[in-house]
């Protein structure tokens, strides 16, 4: 073996940094006996684009990044200053290209700050940037959705009626969240594909397949709000599934507290063979009993005329008790393609009590599941 000689002195500057120049403790192996050990008891580990980025994606995580305490700082001012811009644009108040460029901005900057702190190493190349660059996108895109879901739930808590409890359900949907939401993902998405071009990363750098990967929560609006995450959150049943424009549902059960019995009905065997059924249940939605439920379905017609249907069923906690809403509302009495498209729509949504999918897990699709 020979040394390897180098002109690069005793030490060598990487940007800021200054690391012992070690080269010359590096031999070249020539002795053909040497090279034959080497090849029998070595294994060369060459990795793939998508292995070196994978190495360095967990790093730029959310969760490694706010745990670090190289980095932390900046990356909870840059998240703040995200979430702020992602509030401004569903206010109204900015437009999706303003917001993208927003994005641009915090990624230059959270990305600059990890290069001149050295995280998660000093030595910056490589994968290392097409990794980071992937990794905010997912992020940003991930508050986006989680913003839509968040001001979707807080606008349906409004129609819930009575004390809500761990024995009832509800949900709810305005499309107006959907679209916003893909309007700001679609601009992110250009923004990135931009960004990665000026940067020569063509090749190395890709919108990762949400879907197949089981990541609801970056997906879309539809996998995030009916997210999987929660085995008995399954309203929305394709994500894929655009709904019409100026639509909105909304559903909830009834219960109790749980401590109460419950009885629905009483059958009475006489001597004489005849028999008395007496039903103790209520016409229409009651919010105290867990056998009930109710649901509407809105929609504005090409007229600009808001068009209401809305439906109470009752329960009897079998399989039978998944409902496809299409089977309940109807939309009906005047034609039209936005009528038609909400009556499409109704169809990909399904409802059910509380905890049904954990006491009937073979009715359920966990095609996306139990990943955020």
């Amino acid at each position: 073996m020979e040394g390897v000689k180098s002109s690069l002195g005793e030490y060598v500057q990487f940007g800021k940094w200054t690391f012992k120049n070690a080269t010359d403790q590096l031999r070249k192996v020539t002795d053909p006996e040497e090279v034959r050990k080497f090849q029998e008891n070595c294994v060369v580990f060459n990795p793939t684009v998508e292995e070196q980025k994978d190495r360095f994606r967990a790093e730029f995580s959310d969760f490694a990044m706010d745990k670090s305490p190289i980095i932390s700082d900046v990356k909870r001012e840059v998240y703040s200053q995200a979430e702020a811009a992602i509030g401004r644009f569903f206010d109204g108040t900015i437009s999706a290209e303003e917001l993208a460029d927003t994005y641009q901005s915090l990624s230059d900057r959270l990305m600059d700050a990890c290069k001149d702190r050295g995280y998660p190493m000093p030595l910056w190349g490589g994968m290392m940037g097409p990794a980071f660059q992937e990794t905010f996108y997912g992020e940003f895109r991930r508050m986006v959705l989680n913003e839509a879901v968040n001001r979707n739930n807080a606008e349906g808590k409004q129609y819930i009626t009575g004390e809500m409890n761990a024995q009832r359900n509800w949900k709810y949907y305005n499309s107006d969240y959907y679209f916003q939401s893909e309007n700001a993902v679609s601009a992110l998405t250009e923004k990135f594909t931009a960004m990665a071009k000026e940067r020569g990363w063509e090749e190395t750098v890709s919108v990762p397949d949400y879907k197949a990967k089981g990541l609801n929560l970056y997906y879309n609006f539809n996998s995030a709000l009916s997210n999987h995450f929660n085995v008995d959150d399954q309203f929305v049943m394709d994500p894929d599934q655009a709904p019409p424009k100026d639509f909105r549902w909304f559903y909830q059960s009834g219960g109790n507290n749980g401590k109460t019995g419950f009885v629905t009905s009483l059958t009475m065997e006489h001597p004489d063979g005849t028999t008395t059924f007496i039903d103790y249940t209520k016409p229409g939605f009651d919010s105290t009993d867990p056998t009930k439920g109710t649901t509407w379905a809105a929609c504005k017609d090409e007229g600009g005329t808001w068009r209401y249907e809305s439906a109470d069923f009752t329960y009897d906690f079998s399989g039978d008790d998944l409902k496809n809403v299409a089977a309940l509302l109807k939309f009906s009495g005047q034609s039209g393609k936005a009528q038609e498209a909400a009556n499409q729509f109704l169809k990909n949504l399904q409802l059910y009590p509380g905890g049904y999918f954990s006491r009937f897990p073979q009715y359920g699709n966990l095609g996306m599941n139990l990943r955020a």
